[in-house]
């Protein structure tokens, strides 16, 4: 996936907010849309389905007036220690 795409799901969940769409209703949800046995796919599912919430997420966090602690809620998470394998 390239910057520019990632960027488009951001805004294109930032925009399903904007119209009242709730986070379960990310379309990467979708049957069709899910990865069927291949990890490369999975992988790009994942990216794809993360950049749409994270858009959507953002957005619904600026709406509530809480767009400062939602980004340092991100900020905590990517911090901590990755899990042993």
């Amino acid at each position: 996936m390239t910057i520019e795409e990632l960027i488009d799901l951001q805004e294109a969940g930032s925009r399903a907010r904007v119209l009242g769409l709730k986070a379960y209703e990310n379309p990467y949800l979708e049957a069709h849309r899910m990865p069927t046995g291949d990890t490369g796919a999975l992988g790009d599912w994942l990216a794809r389905h993360d950049a749409w919430k994270f858009g959507w997420e953002a957005e619904d966090a600026s709406r509530e007036g809480r767009i400062a602690t939602h980004f340092k809620e991100l900020v905590s998470l990517s911090k901590r220690p990755a899990l042993d394998p």
